[in-house]
């Protein structure tokens, strides 16, 4: 017996449950110009932002440079926007009295060939990224750390460069949050 399906309806606002494109809730407006997301971003704003957990220049400059200068223009343009909008949370709290990025375990982000290319002395980016703000998701030395490190720091450099980044803040937020928490309880 034939399954009856209601008429599906038609026009340029409908999109079926399956539909993958973007998502418009207004009017439709034309991709900003790749120049125009360049011009908003401050690479030395990045780079000051990565010192703590890199004091090398050439290796801040370097990571900077893979986080804001490849891929796409609109990962680069969201990556300086995530990781800016860290910082100044960051800065909202106040100086750090510890003076750098906090200290503790992490782990390296891998340079990631193709096989085509990879050699057999492959290294890792000058950035590590944190556990302990992960550990808040996943126990320490458990599969399901493994994963979230592997989703953070698989990808082009842009992607997990920028999410190493944004793991650096998040893990100095937790450590700046935690401090004022502990000053905040009564003795």
């Amino acid at each position: 017996m034939p399954s009856h399906r209601p008429p599906r309806p038609h026009g340029p606002h409908h999109h079926g449950p399956h539909h993958h494109g973007p998502h418009h809730h207004g009017p439709r407006h034309a991709p900003l110009p790749s120049s125009v997301v360049s011009a908003l971003i401050r690479p030395e704003r990045l780079d000051a932002l990565l010192a703590p957990w890199m004091p090398d220049a050439e290796e801040r400059a370097f990571v900077v440079r893979c986080i804001v200068g490849e891929g796409p223009v609109h990962h680069r343009g969201a990556s300086y926007t995530l990781v800016c909008l860290l910082g100044l949370l960051l800065e909202e709290l106040g100086p750090s009295q510890e003076g750098g990025a906090p200290a503790g375990e992490s782990l390296p982000v891998p340079i990631r060939l193709p096989p085509h290319l990879a050699r057999g002395d492959d290294h890792d980016y000058p950035l590590s990224i944190p556990l302990a703000p992960l550990t808040r998701l996943a126990p320490k030395g458990s599969p399901e750390l493994a994963a979230l490190v592997d989703c953070l720091t698989d990808g082009p450099p842009h992607h997990a460069l920028a999410n190493a980044a944004m793991i650096c803040l998040l893990d100095a937020l937790f450590t700046r949050a935690a401090r004022a928490r502990a000053a905040a309880e009564p003795t």
